[in-house]
């Protein structure tokens, strides 16, 4: 039986998206166990990722579609240009444009949609997995995958490729805005279809949005939760790691924490009016707010301007280090995910259970699901969109220290499900690949 080399087909914007994280993790684990693996990056890199020894290819630049039709000229051109640029810089350009972004990836998205009209990456494509050999290639998003299933098509090199659901929707928004939905959804099911085994979706709830939504047949589809690194029982990390980048901060008083994407989706806005209103009870507690950004920080410069309205006094930080992050999720009294959104998962409230800290999200979406098991719960759900009932719930979790105790008590055990090792596993047992001969690799 041929030896399976993985490949990914890594669509990033470079900021630490979720579904990124997600797959990075995946990539390192299969590396970890002996698996060769090759990352073949879209649009943008993000290496940090990436453990050494894993190979990294820079595939398809974000240049190619700069215009409505996509130009291989223009890929050429973008590549030249950004080349002088580091990726940070680059980057930071990107956040300054967000008008840019979305021209980009509503461009991206029609493109996928007229797959046929652009056969030069389905081509270079079966090229680059010919020379790695590699036989399950695993796209970030499956809006990608008809990349993979033209050089499929083509019949030139064996494979297979894996469909993975874990943020479909924002891409639906701009071929909405395109007046392509409809097609967009077509091209979705023709690449599960395509596929030889059932598509991943991130969460049951998901699993459901996409046959209600995308009509996505249900027994092509399977949950399979993404995977977190659980950290090691011990100590907690000196608070003065949070100290040093957020003066003034106070270790006696109650810490509520946002972090992820500062973007307009994550309902940031509808934690501030919480805020307020707990303060206007006497709730004492201090407000972080931290985490980077993939379209640019417009929605950040509202959201600072409501603060200084509401008089609120928040530590704000936009990306910040493993090791404040780490420390931010142990010293916090909770964590509170307040998305808009329908979230496919949750990994921001995965990960601060994992640190023993209760979290309050939305009971809408994915990310619901994360927070409780059967009896046990390491955190609450709001209603949706109400700033006043996330206020509640905020205030429950800083002023009762029963409830607080119960919460945290269950919240690693409600963590472990969502190992990086489990969901390898999983993966690895749903494309068949027989693992019991399979040992990780020495640390």
């Amino acid at each position: 039986m041929t030896e399976p080399v993985f490949g990914f087909l890594a669509f990033t914007g470079g900021a630490y998206e979720g579904a990124i994280v997600r797959d990075m993790r995946l990539a390192n684990s299969l590396h970890r166990r002996g698996y060769r693996v090759v990352i073949y990056w879209v649009m943008e890199t993000n290496r940090k990722l990436v453990d050494p020894g894993i190979q990294q290819r820079y595939f398809l630049r974000g240049g190619r579609y700069s215009l409505r039709r996509p130009r291989g000229f223009m890929e050429l051109l973008g590549r030249g240009v950004s080349s002088l640029y580091s990726r940070e810089r680059r980057q930071r350009f990107m956040q300054q444009h967000p008008k840019m972004v979305s021209s980009l990836l509503g461009n991206f998205v029609v493109s996928m949609c007229d797959s046929a009209d652009d056969p030069g990456p389905g081509i270079r494509l079966e090229k680059l997995l010919s020379r790695d050999g590699v036989t399950h290639l695993l796209p970030t998003f499956v809006m990608a995958c008809p990349i993979a299933l033209a050089a499929k098509e083509r019949g030139r090199h064996p494979f297979e490729y894996l469909a993975t659901f874990q943020g479909e929707e924002i891409f639906a928004n701009y071929a909405q805005e395109r007046n392509r939905l409809e097609d967009y959804y077509a091209m979705l099911r023709r690449c599960v279809a395509g596929s030889k085994w059932p598509a991943i979706a991130v969460s049951d709830d998901y699993a459901a949005r996409l046959r209600e939504e995308v009509g996505i047949d249900g027994s092509r589809l399977t949950t399979i939760y993404p995977g977190i690194e659980l950290p090691a029982l011990g100590e907690k990390p000196a608070f003065s790691v949070l100290e040093e980048k957020l003066p003034g901060l106070k270790a006696d008083v109650p810490i509520v924490s946002y972090l992820g994407r500062q973007d307009s989706e994550k309902g940031i806005d509808l934690l501030l009016y919480a805020a307020r209103m707990l303060r206007e009870r006497g709730v004492k507690f201090q407000l972080v707010i931290c985490g980077g950004s993939s379209f640019g920080w417009k929605y950040q410069e509202v959201c600072r301007s409501i603060a200084d309205h509401l008089r609120l006094g928040i530590y704000w930080k936009r990306r910040v280090s493993d090791a404040f992050r780490t420390a931010l999720y142990a010293h916090s009294r909770c964590v509170v995910y307040p998305s808009i959104h329908r979230e496919p998962f949750g990994m921001v409230a995965a990960e601060a259970m994992s640190h023993g800290t209760p979290v309050v999200v939305p009971d809408h979406g994915g990310v619901a699901e994360v927070i409780g098991k059967d009896d046990y719960a390491g955190g609450l759900t709001f209603r949706v969109w109400d700033s006043g009932d996330l206020a509640e719930k905020i205030g429950r979790v800083v002023m009762d220290d029963e409830l607080y105790g119960r919460l945290a008590g269950n919240t690693r055990k409600l963590a472990a499900r969502f190992d990086v090792e489990v969901m390898t596993d999983r993966v690895l047992e749903h494309v068949a690949v027989n693992t019991e001969t399979r040992n990780p690799k020495p640390e």
